[in-house]
């Protein structure tokens, strides 16, 4: 394993990750796709995933979004100091309605949603047992499970958003 390196892991079936390029991967950063199919449960999935990264801290985003440039500088800081951190990205500084509904969600309860991204480094995700269960609100489980090991880091700048369907299925 890479000391700093930063592994980008999209969530995604593989549907709809098939249209989507991926940034090349270098010495500092890999990109993998999930490519979730019918026949291998999501957690059995992001777990194989996670297992085979090269990457000491692992970032699990929705389709078409990538942190900026900024934010993945601040990434690769935390991975180099090679610490159990977790923690998840801002919402981008929209007016809409139902986003202000999960910003408050996500200051009340502080569990990040899809659109926001989590991030964690490697030897956290797998001392609470992986990601537990993947359902509707898919960071709810491991958030709870980092959360009895370590409070998060400060949010990091919003993804940025390459689309407004951020389904992953």
């Amino acid at each position: 394993m890479s000391q700093g390196l930063v592994t980008y892991i999209v969530l995604g079936s593989e549907e709809r990750l098939k249209t989507l390029k991926l940034p090349v991967s270098n010495k500092e950063e890999e990109y993998l796709f999930a490519n979730f199919s019918n026949n291998i449960s999501y957690e059995k999935k992001l777990d194989e995933l996670v297992t085979n990264s090269s990457g000491s801290l692992i970032v699990f985003l929705p389709p078409s979004a990538f942190p900026n440039l900024k934010a993945k500088n601040a990434l690769k800081k935390i991975a180099m100091l090679d610490l159990s951190a977790w923690g998840w990205f801002r919402f981008k500084e929209k007016k809409n309605f139902l986003q202000n509904i999960k910003k408050i969600s996500t200051t009340l309860r502080n569990i990040p949603k899809l659109e926001q991204g989590i991030f964690f480094s490697k030897r956290l995700y797998f001392s609470v047992g992986g990601i537990g269960d993947f359902g509707s609100d898919p960071f709810k489980e491991i958030s709870k499970r980092f959360y009895t090991r370590i409070d998060p880091q400060n949010p990091l700048p919003a993804l940025i958003i390459r689309t407004t369907n951020l389904e992953i299925f």
